[in-house]
């Protein structure tokens, strides 16, 4: 059974999210909150990624038939 743990990830986090969470939180000096943000900018991504790709999966959203 997977970890629930919010905190633990098992992929790495992408450079380019690190970087992203690290300019937005420009004043925060915790790396585990920085961490943290770029995990879940991370996430939204893949999320956006992935409805992307439905959309033109799905003739009766618009996709492809």
């Amino acid at each position: 059974m997977p970890s629930s743990d919010p905190g633990s990830s098992p992929a790495p986090i992408p450079a380019w999210a690190l970087q992203q969470a690290t300019e937005e939180l420009y004043d925060v000096h915790e790396s585990e909150a920085i961490a943290q943000r770029a995990r879940e900018i991370a996430r939204q991504a893949q999320e956006r990624e992935d409805e992307r790709h439905d959309e033109y999966d799905d003739p009766d959203e618009g996709g492809e038939a």
